[in-house]
């Protein structure tokens, strides 16, 4: 393989694009501009854009019906009132003409009702393909994202993000967009029926209700908007809050932090009410505003039309808009039809709103920035020998606090590497870096020569095995928990990978044995047996290189012994990186790392450190009360 000296450019070019990123204030990071989020919003729409001509065409079709429909219903007043006055001069009333009206009437009524009932069953469709993309979009965002991004990200918010905002824009999909959508068809066609009555004053005066309502509705809906983001701001933190007491609840119980925690709860609960008052308050303000704006615009226009039948009569206004009582009828149907959208839109704004506020949190996820892109110049070779090594690495979270600085180590094949250190001193970030969940600033690390940054990531971490302090294991049987690392793994292998760990013979004596199903987070099953479990599931993956964070600190000393043993078994022949508090546990490493402030202040064997009387004595001998440790 080719030994590579630098970091590719692109490499280097994302890392300080990244770093200023990553150091941004957070409101900074998160979108503000509605206008950009629906469009943003309506692009979603394309790849659906055959079923959305359909509901198009079904929308207008339906709009069209109910538009047209007055026309006849003014026909059936004016033959009437001819009907009427005919009687009164001696004639006979005929109702042949005004059923046939009737009956033109009533089919387009029920033709507007199925052309609307075929628009809701087609847009359904389209908002839920819709929705499961978009979270699916949310789900592959997540495995792309860097670990950076959930270190500022709570768990409730995330998951507020994924469910809460997604539902939240579904219903608005299948809701407002479509009243929207509607209203506009049907305001346009009103409009179009004003004008064919020939009377532009009246027309005029129905179309002033449009500036006004507009301007009312955008002072009204920029406010709301604010409200609604704190509102799903605050539902994640509610989320977050609930995960976090439902996750600890025994040990909330055990130290008497039940109404502290309640109390929290009312907080974030009483936010989240203020919040969704402020919210739908300043939106329902819209409502009666804008009825009260029609019910005005309404009166004038009848005003006028009364004005202009008068004058018709009188003769004082030539006959070019009404001859009757039907045509007045007309207009009014149609100022009616196109002044109702417009108080619809008012309705549901405050659920645009509050679906734009989701929208926003959506696509600040989605526009997050991935993990650095893959380089796969080099891929480690089916003959690994598990050299690790660290060439004047520095590294930091933040941009202005360095933790590491200037790293260089070396790990030989199948040696056993010790990293001890107090909380803090950068222990854990090694194997983070090691298995680039972490992108370092400056430097190389490489493996059997190749530098990593030359690998794809799972190419990488391939060769590494993993068994962590905090066990993970997911709802299943005992069986797919340890082939979670190979899903090709046989009956054989995994009943190996369990005799080696130590947990075999526990298997056996469970109801269902490898089939016994394991509760969420395992709680059915003591915490060493986890932690042997997840042993397991390193030991059948057949790592080259195997790191343990402090995998024995939290069990009793007869499972500790146990599960060292299972890690002896499991570290044979392997490049072991082992992060301990209990130093007794790696008297036998090969190497030990002491580590201060993310820097190696001294290295050697268990031996040597001792004798040194430096930084590692110090830390070995606190562990013991008495200050003396146990004879070696």
């Amino acid at each position: 393989m080719s030994k590579k000296k630098n970091i590719s450019v692109p490499e280097t070019e994302y890392k300080s694009r990244y770093a200023d990123y990553r150091n941004q204030p957070k409101d900074e990071q998160k979108p503000e501009n509605a206008k950009g989020t629906f469009l943003r919003f309506v692009s979603l729409i394309k790849p659906h854009r055959i079923s959305m001509a359909i509901v198009v065409i079904c929308a207008m079709m339906s709009t069209l019906c109910n538009v047209v429909a007055p026309e006849f219903m003014g026909n059936v007043i004016s033959i009437i009132q001819k009907q009427i006055e005919g009687r009164l001069t001696g004639g006979t009333i005929d109702f042949t003409a005004t059923f046939d009206q009737l009956t033109i009437l009533a089919g387009l009524y029920l033709a507007a009702s199925l052309f609307t009932f075929l628009q809701e069953f087609v847009s359904a469709g389209v908002s839920q393909r819709l929705v499961c993309g978009l979270r699916s979009q949310l789900n592959s965002k997540l495995s792309r994202l860097p670990l950076s991004y959930f270190d500022k990200q709570t768990k409730g918010q995330v998951i507020s993000k994924i469910i809460n905002d997604i539902e939240n824009v579904s219903s608005s999909l299948q809701g407002s967009i479509l009243t929207v959508m509607t209203s506009l068809i049907q305001v346009v066609g009103s409009f179009v029926m004003m004008l064919t009555t020939g009377n532009i004053p009246m027309t005029f005066a129905a179309v002033c209700l449009v500036p006004v309502s507009a301007y009312v509705s955008y002072k009204v809906s920029k406010v709301s908007k604010v409200w609604f983001r704190r509102y799903w701001d605050t539902m994640g933190d509610l989320n977050g809050h609930i995960e976090e007491m439902y996750a600890g609840h025994t040990i909330v119980r055990m130290f008497g932090h039940e109404d502290e925690s309640v109390r929290e709860f009312r907080g974030i609960t009483e936010r989240l009410g203020k919040n969704s008052f402020m919210a739908n308050m300043i939106s329902g303000i819209l409502n009666p505003v804008l009825t009260l704006i029609k019910n005005i615009n309404y009166v004038f226009i009848c005003l006028l039309g009364g004005f202009f039948f008068i004058g018709i009569h009188n003769g004082t206004i030539p006959n070019t808009a009404f001859s009757g009582i039907g045509d007045i009828q007309k207009f009014l149907s149609y100022s009616s039809s196109f002044s109702s959208p417009i108080i619809n839109v008012s309705r549901i704004i405050n659920n645009i709103q509050s679906s734009l506020a989701s929208a926003e949190r959506v696509f600040s996820m989605l526009d997050e920035l991935d993990e650095a892109p893959d380089n796969c110049e080099n891929e480690p070779s089916e003959e690994t020998k598990g050299l690790v090594e660290f060439r004047d690495v520095s590294f930091r979270y933040v941009e202005d606090v360095p933790l590491i600085d200037g790293l260089s180590l070396t790990a030989k094949p199948g040696s056993i590497t010790a990293i001890v250190g107090p909380t803090g001193a950068g222990k854990t970030t090694i194997v983070n870096l090691l298995m680039r969940f972490y992108d370092i600033n400056s430097g190389h690390i490489y493996l059997d020569g190749t530098d990593i940054y030359t690998m794809s990531r799972n190419a990488l971490r391939s060769n590494f095995g993993m068994v962590l302090q905090d066990t993970w294991l997911f709802k299943g049987t005992v069986r797919d928990n340890i082939k979670y690392g190979k899903d090709d793994a046989t009956e054989e292998e995994i009943i190996e990978a369990a005799k080696t760990a130590q947990i075999y013979d526990y298997i056996m004596t469970l109801p269902e044995g490898f089939d016994t199903l394991l509760t969420e987070d395992a709680t059915n099953i003591s915490q060493g047996q986890r932690q042997l479990l997840t042993i397991a599931r390193a030991i059948i993956v057949d790592p080259k290189v195997l790191i343990l964070d402090e995998a024995t600190s939290s069990v009793d000393t007869k499972t500790e012994q146990k599960i060292q043993t299972a890690m002896n078994s499991l570290m044979e022949g392997r490049t072991s990186f082992v992060i301990a508090h209990r130093l007794s546990t790696i008297k036998n490493a090969d190497n030990i790392l002491v580590m201060k402030k993310g820097t190696i202040v001294e290295q050697g064997t268990h031996k040597e450190l001792l004798e040194a009387d430096g930084f590692y004595a110090l830390l070995y001998n606190s562990q013991y009360t008495d200050g003396i440790p146990p004879e070696d």
